[in-house]
């Protein structure tokens, strides 16, 4: 079903898609545009593949790279508007952040 929002804000657009406030609702949220969802759509099939092989390669590095510049975003703009440490989802943020620097090193080490 289509929900419309009478209040929607842009806090910070790219080249494929926004961080965006949708009164109501808790903390900032993303949209991605299509052009990216598909290229991401691509990205996660490639580290499937790798996956599925058993050889963590440039799939897998690639995915992680592209999910840690959404979460980096999403973090600098929720701490832009919202204040650093706001409450929300900041913590588990953050959180995904360290978890795939970790995994990326992991990777790195098996190379």
């Amino acid at each position: 079903m289509l929900q419309q929002y009478e209040e929607l804000a842009v806090l910070d657009q790219g080249e494929d898609g926004a961080i965006v406030s949708i009164r109501g609702q808790d903390g900032p949220s993303i949209v991605l545009g299509a052009g990216y969802l598909h290229h991401l759509d691509k990205v996660l099939a490639a580290a499937m593949c790798d996956i599925e092989v058993e050889a963590t390669g440039q799939g897998v590095k690639l995915l992680c790279a592209e999910i840690h510049t959404l979460l980096a975003a999403y973090e600098e703009t929720q701490n832009k508007f919202y204040g650093k440490g706001a409450p929300n989802s900041s913590h588990s943020v953050a959180e995904a952040i360290r978890e795939l620097r970790e995994m990326r090193e992991q990777l790195d080490q098996l190379h």
